[in-house]
């Protein structure tokens, strides 16, 4: 269990929230102090540091309360849809449950995931994007991904025909065939969740069981308006434990994926291929971003 968690579970909801704010706004005292990027230099950073071309597929996770720009946050969708280029294609992740309530919670819950309407709650950008007029979203209850661009229909088309949520017929497998690039906009690796395709490439012989035994019925509202039951596991978040960044540092070449500070803020720049094949080979050695406390009994060594 993690500290956060066992603050939720042992203090009152109040003083829990009281600390929340001071969190943030101790975060927003320290972004506002750092030095401002405006357009010009968040393009330079898109092209020289993350390496942005014209035709790219790309991935972005991102925080816009760790950015300090002096341009209006919508701007951001348009400037790396400029990097890329009308070739390029976009995804960003559209979760709906809002933390701390898990996926395995949320769809406990019995909540209705409609495709068209429901919130992402993965960031002020990402639900920015979920509204644009081109952006096709995933069918997915939990891990719905959208995309916009020429790639946008097969990165998403076939999302919820598996109950393995990042196997080959996800959007995040998919980029791997798409030679797509994965960036940070605002955050490191942290919440890189590519990481999870190699579990569920691995399903049972990967070394953590990472989701909970029962496959779970979620009902949905697709594109068109009608109801679907989507099948999915959930991941069980006390196996979940893990230290990606220090994973990255420790076991994948700077060149397949790295962690950035440009100006004191946060970014990291990765590439899906080769970053799937080196942390697949990794997998099967029994070296995974998870801690060995968490392995299955039969892999510890």
């Amino acid at each position: 269990m993690s500290t956060a968690d066992l603050v939720r579970k042992f203090l009152p909801a109040d003083v829990v929230a009281s600390l929340v704010r001071a969190k943030k706004k101790l975060k927003r005292a320290r972004v506002s102090r750092l030095p401002i990027l405006s357009e010009q230099a968040f393009e330079s950073i898109l092209a020289n540091n993350l390496g942005l071309v014209s035709g790219d597929t790309v991935y972005v996770h991102s925080s816009v309360d760790q950015l300090n720009i002096e341009f209006p946050f919508y701007r951001i969708l348009p400037l790396i849809q400029n990097s890329i280029g009308p070739e390029g294609t976009i995804l960003f992740p559209t979760y709906p449950n809002r933390s701390p309530v898990s996926s395995y919670e949320y769809l406990k819950q019995g909540n209705v995931f409609d495709v068209r309407r429901t919130p992402s709650f993965t960031g002020l950008i990402t639900e920015f994007a979920r509204r644009h007029r081109n952006a096709i979203r995933s069918l997915h209850p939990t891990k719905s991904v959208c995309a916009i661009g020429p790639k946008a229909d097969f990165l998403t088309a076939t999302h919820q025909q598996s109950p393995y949520p990042y196997d080959k017929c996800s959007p995040y497998r998919k980029l791997v065939d798409c030679d797509a690039k994965i960036i940070g906009i605002g955050v490191h690796t942290t919440y890189l969740s590519f990481v999870y395709c190699v579990d569920d490439e691995l399903k049972e012989s990967n070394p953590v069981q990472t989701y909970y035994p029962e496959i779970l019925a979620a009902r949905c509202i697709n594109s068109e308006g009608t109801e679907e039951v989507v099948h999915t596991y959930a991941h069980d978040m006390r196996r979940c434990v893990h230290d990606i960044p220090r994973f990255i540092k420790q076991q994948i070449p700077s060149a397949i994926c790295a962690d950035l500070n440009i100006n004191g803020m946060k970014f990291f720049r990765g590439k899906a291929r080769p970053l799937f094949e080196v942390m697949l080979d990794l997998a099967k050695q029994g070296v995974t971003v998870y801690p060995k406390s968490v392995y299955r009994d039969l892999t510890v060594k």
